[in-house]
């Protein structure tokens, strides 16, 4: 059966027919999506600076609608380019989002401070000129306040700490010469901070106020009320203070803002932080005592060393001084190190002697089924994993006294600190962390010195163990025990027996191994049981 022309051309006309709306439809969106705004249908209009603040307008606020009806003037008065200048290409524009209905309009307006050069591009890409008047009168807007570099309120510090202004204002001046205030000063509520000054009471302000006054209490009474040039008469030192500042900004030709501030917060003033070295010259596997006066927050001291020792010391409060341990491992072939110590604006270098010191050799003969037993690496690893948070914490003051103990009574030496130890059947070497004694099973285990406990357990390495704190991260260990009598968390003096001498873990003997350690550091106790530890007062 065949179809007329006349019938197939009537069913093309029906086909197109059913199609023109969409296509109408379509056309009349992206239209309408590249029209020019309209200041009747715009609900919201949102201002994203060249600094990416961004500011919301809604046509619901009679104020915000007069804003944007300004706005679609300056649109209207612009004059078409033919192309976006070259010079303008790539640099930072002001993003205008039109909001009306569901469409959203992007304009990107090219704002400087020569007015003669505004433009803006619109969102199908058409580039328009802004009138001179139209420009002036946007850099005249809180919206243009990016575009000055007076607009920042003054920033107040002491010791590096920024403070907030109890109360502030400030006022920068636009192109057309009028003074726009700032609304969004950042005021402070921590008046009773204590804010902490090194060796005098030294403000600094990133743009230097033109009148500052100071007022100083001592509690009701008044020990300082003058000018901030003359705060060099006050005597101040080791007092906390109560402090009010007022900083004010003249209004003057030379200057383009104005303002004033007032500060109140709490001040010590602190003498610059000083170091000192226990010693002056100590062995490799020994360690020195490092004594800060003048510092109220150990963990603002800061560390080096040269050659570098691979150990970060750990300040912490001892009455008035805070102090810290500082260890030299066995392995350090060198003859001195220079300590470098920085807190606030202090920095002290000191140098440590390190006199040579040569270890021995010695060898220990232990069975296949001992060793296959208790020193393995999963043995090894097991112990480590179980010291590593012990070796990492520490008590926070200082809890032994006076010169240590060896651990043991009646003891014989088996093997020193530091000393390279063979195993005869496997050929292994290694050296030795701490003190062996040869003692009968069931001999007491004393308390080298004062502490808490923190371990006790069985570990295949080194059977019963105990572990006591010292205090700021010196702790002592005792290995191979027959039994122990203490619990973790109990507090024990000097010479108080904490277990039995045995012979488990990786000993053949009947014996006792003591260690002492500088956080996971081992270092040798010889000199602390004649002379304690050396500390400076």
């Amino acid at each position: 059966m065949s179809i007329s022309i006349k019938a197939m051309a009537s069913a093309l006309v029906c086909v197109a027919a059913l199609f023109v709306p969409s296509y109408i439809a379509v056309a009349n969106y992206i239209m309408a999506q590249n029209a020019p705004v309209d200041e009747d249908s715009i609900s919201t209009l949102e201002i994203t600076d060249i600094n990416g603040n961004l500011y919301t307008l809604s046509a619901g606020d009679a104020q915000s609608a007069a804003e944007i009806a300004d706005f679609i003037a300056i649109n209207d008065r612009a004059v078409k380019q033919t192309s976006l200048p070259e010079p303008l290409v790539g640099t930072d524009y002001f993003e205008f989002k039109f909001y009306s209905y569901d469409r959203v309009s992007i304009y990107k307006y090219y704002f400087t401070l020569k007015p003669n050069e505004a433009y803006f591009v619109d969102s199908s890409g058409e580039a328009y000129h802004i009138s001179e008047s139209d420009a002036e009168a946007f850099l005249s807007t809180a919206y243009a306040r990016c575009l000055y570099n007076t607009t920042d309120f003054p920033t107040m510090t002491i010791s590096g700490n920024t403070v907030d202004p109890v109360e502030g204002e400030w006022a920068y001046q636009t192109y057309s010469g009028d003074y726009v205030p700032l609304d969004n000063i950042t005021l402070g509520t921590d008046t009773d901070t204590v804010r902490y000054m090194e060796g005098a009471f030294v403000l600094n302000f990133d743009d230097e106020p033109d009148l500052c006054t100071v007022t100083i209490r001592d509690g009701d009474t008044v020990i300082y009320n003058d000018l901030y040039a003359n705060i060099a008469n006050a005597s101040l030192e080791g007092k906390t203070v109560d402090v009010v500042v007022d900083a004010k900004w003249y209004q003057t030709e030379d200057e383009t803002c104005y303002g004033s501030a007032k500060y109140i917060f709490k001040a010590k003033i602190l003498l610059p932080a000083v170091f000192y070295l226990g010693e002056t010259s100590i062995e490799p596997g020994e360690f020195v005592v490092i004594t800060a006066k003048n510092v109220e927050d150990p963990s603002t001291i800061s560390f080096t060393s040269e050659p570098d020792i691979g150990f970060t010391p750990t300040f912490f409060m001892d009455g008035d001084c805070a102090r810290a341990l500082i260890p030299i491992s066995c392995e350090f072939t060198g003859s001195s190190v220079n300590f470098t110590f920085t807190c606030g604006e202090v920095t002290q270098q000191m140098t440590l002697d390190i006199t040579p010191k040569e270890f021995g050799y010695s060898s220990t003969d232990i069975s296949y089924t001992i060793i296959s037993q208790t020193r393995t690496e999963s043995t090894i690893k097991a112990f480590e994993d179980t010291m590593a948070p012990i070796w990492s914490a520490s008590e926070s003051s200082v809890l032994w006294e006076g010169n240590f103990l060896e651990g043991i009574e009646g003891g014989t030496l088996n093997t020193g600190f530091g000393r390279y130890r063979t195993i005869t059947a496997t050929g292994e070497t290694y050296r030795h962390p701490g003190v062996d004694y040869y003692a009968a099973s069931g001999t007491d285990v004393l308390a080298v010195n004062s502490g808490k406990v923190v371990y006790v357990g069985y570990l295949d390495l080194t059977g019963y163990t105990i572990v006591i704190d010292h205090g700021i991260g010196l702790k002592s260990i005792y290995c191979h025990m027959q039994s122990t009598s203490v619990e973790v968390g109990a507090t024990v003096a000097k010479g108080d027996v904490v277990g039995k001498v045995g012979s488990t873990g990786f000993t053949a003997f009947s014996a006792l191994h003591v260690g002492l350690m500088v956080f996971d550091v081992p270092v040798c106790p010889y000199d602390l049981w004649e002379n304690g530890v050396i500390m400076t007062n």
